[in-house]
């Protein structure tokens, strides 16, 4: 009996031609990257290669690509290190986005004492960009603003270049969860100023347990470390 699969918005089937690529990769290029001797530089070759092409798709450079495990390490390591290492003392965010981001500012919240301020939604799930602004407008401290891109439960789109605007007029930073949409929207992040964003490979028919961040040029987030002991309940 043939089956139809209807939860990509969840989860991708890897395509064929990924799974000859890993195949080959795991035979072939077992090289340490970080060694000097020639199956080093090779496996640090096809890294960089890679690095270079997803920045290529989406018009940012290769050194803002850093490579993780997925979303939920991506907006992880970027909210902790705005908080940590750039003296981010206020986020606002939404009431629905994801656990990778509301567990996060939740432990934020107990650890480092953030203001925290939750940007109205609509009926409808719009998050209403006027309050956005208004929020901004009343903050005197060192914001970080994180809005995901597509909703992962009921699909609603935001504006990010609009948000990214928003942001820039009050000296704002931006991250977004972007793993819903990276791989399957034309997006051109030389003209979204968005400061941060995160893909996740099995989110568009790559291998689950691999993806990546964008960490924009001269935002001097720092290290890319964080206390792996509070990460939890995340997928």
């Amino acid at each position: 009996m043939s089956t139809i699969y209807l939860d990509n918005a969840a989860t991708t089937k890897v395509r064929e031609e990924v799974v000859n690529v890993i195949s080959s990769i795991i035979k072939n290029e077992y090289g340490n990257p970080s060694s000097t001797h020639s199956y080093g530089r090779s496996s640090k070759s096809l890294i960089e290669s890679s690095r270079k092409d997803i920045a290529d798709i989406l018009n940012v450079k290769s050194s803002e690509i850093i490579f993780t495990s997925g979303g939920t390490e991506g907006d992880n390591m970027i909210i902790r290190n705005c908080v940590n290492n750039l003296g981010v003392s206020h986020i606002i965010t939404s009431k629905i986005e994801h656990h990778a981001v509301t567990h996060t500012i939740d432990d934020l919240i107990r650890s480092n004492n953030i203001n925290v301020s939750y940007v109205k939604v609509s009926k409808s799930g719009h998050v209403d960009l006027n309050d956005l602004e208004e929020i901004l407008k009343r903050s005197d401290e060192k914001s970080l603003v994180s809005l995901m891109h597509i909703n992962n439960e009921i699909g609603n789109i935001t504006d990010i270049q609009l948000v990214s605007e928003i942001c820039q007029k009050y000296n704002s930073l931006f991250h977004s969860d972007t793993v819903q949409s990276v791989g399957h929207y034309d997006l051109d992040f030389e003209n979204i100023k968005v400061d941060f964003f995160v893909a996740s490979a099995h989110k568009f028919h790559g291998p689950k347990g691999v993806g990546f961040a964008f960490v924009r040029k001269n935002t001097n987030l720092g290290s890319y470390s964080w206390d792996v002991r509070s990460i939890k309940n995340f997928n």
